[in-house]
């Protein structure tokens, strides 16, 4: 079972990963609520499966040998928290849209929504490490300049504008 690091380096990884999976998507214009759930949830139930088998093995060459039921299932309990991801960028739309925000509009901006998600976990690791004052500043920039980096990668690698000669 995942400590309390573990926890927040896969929060922190899966932030990244959802927030570069909705940067590269190409259908924003055409998308249909069940679809961003799709979107959203989609990555995350394969992370999530991949986190399972993996630390299944993984406990499994640790042991030497198969593991009973009741492992398997303290596993999946302990790896379902990362499905609590998609919870928030949900939301998210769901205010955006109850506010009169298209569903288009309000997804394009989720990728924004994951770069200050990631200055968050940067205060909240920050914290847990006893930064106070400028070290927990920093700590929370730090998660601001990774989450810019994520929304550049947003300009370099829009679908389409590279096809049609704007960045590349």
């Amino acid at each position: 079972m995942p400590g309390q690091t573990t926890l927040l380096n896969r929060l922190i990884y899966g932030t990244i990963a959802i927030t570069s999976v909705l940067i590269v998507y190409d259908g924003w214009q055409d998308v249909k609520p069940f679809d961003v759930v799709v979107v959203i949830l989609g990555p995350l139930l394969a992370m999530f499966l991949s986190h399972v088998f993996a630390a299944s093995l993984a406990e499994q060459v640790e042991k030497g040998g198969y593991l009973s039921n009741g492992e398997r299932w303290t596993i999946i309990r302990s790896e379902s928290r990362f499905l609590l991801l998609g919870v928030p960028p949900l939301v998210f739309l769901g205010v955006l849209t109850l506010l009169g925000v298209s569903l288009e509009s309000a997804t394009k901006a989720l990728p924004t929504l994951g770069a200050v998600s990631l200055a968050f976990f940067g205060g909240v690791a920050g914290r847990r490490a006893g930064f106070t004052g400028w070290h927990l500043v920093l700590a929370v920039a730090a998660g601001l300049v990774v989450g810019a980096l994520i929304l550049t990668l947003q300009v370099i690698l829009q679908p389409g504008t590279a096809r049609s000669g704007g960045v590349i």
